[in-house]
C-alpha cells in the first residue's frame, strides 16, 4: 500500500480537477468559438491522464513498470497544469465576463469540495 500513496496523492488531486474543469469550465469555454481548439487540446491531455491513471490502477505498485508510470503521470500532470497556467486561463479570461469567471470559480471550488468528502483518499 505504501507504494501506491504516490498515486493515491495524485489521483486525489488530479480527479476532482479534470471532472470539474469537464463539467463546469471547458463547456462555457467551448461556446467561445476562438478557444475551441485550445479546450479540443485541454480534452486530450485530460484523456491521456485519465488513461495513465488507469493503467495504474491495474497496475502491481511492485511491478518493474510502476515508477516509470507514476514518473509519466506526474509528467503528464504537470504539462498540462502549465498550459493551463500560461495558456487556457489567460484567453479564458480575455473570453469571459468577471462575474461569469467568478461564478464558475465558485461553482468548481464547491464541486472540489463535494467531490473530495465523497471519495476520500485510501
Amino acid at each position: 500500500m505504501a507504494q501506491r500513496r504516490p498515486f493515491f496523492k495524485i489521483k486525489a488531486k488530479t480527479e476532482p480537477h479534470l471532472l470539474g474543469e469537464e463539467k463546469l469550465f471547458y463547456p462555457i469555454l467551448e461556446e467561445k468559438s476562438e478557444l475551441r481548439e485550445l479546450v479540443s487540446h485541454a480534452y486530450e491531455e485530460h484523456n491521456e491522464i485519465k488513461s495513465i491513471s488507469s493503467e495504474l490502477e491495474s497496475m502491481d505498485a511492485g511491478s518493474p513498470n510502476w515508477t516509470s508510470k507514476i514518473k509519466e503521470l506526474n509528467e503528464s500532470v504537470t504539462h498540462h497544469v502549465e498550459e493551463e497556467e500560461n495558456k487556457v486561463f489567460p484567453e479564458a479570461q480575455r473570453a469571459l465576463s468577471d462575474d461569469k469567471a467568478q461564478q464558475i470559480a465558485q461553482q468548481y471550488l464547491d464541486f472540489s469540495k463535494s467531490f473530495k468528502q465523497q471519495h476520500p483518499m485510501p
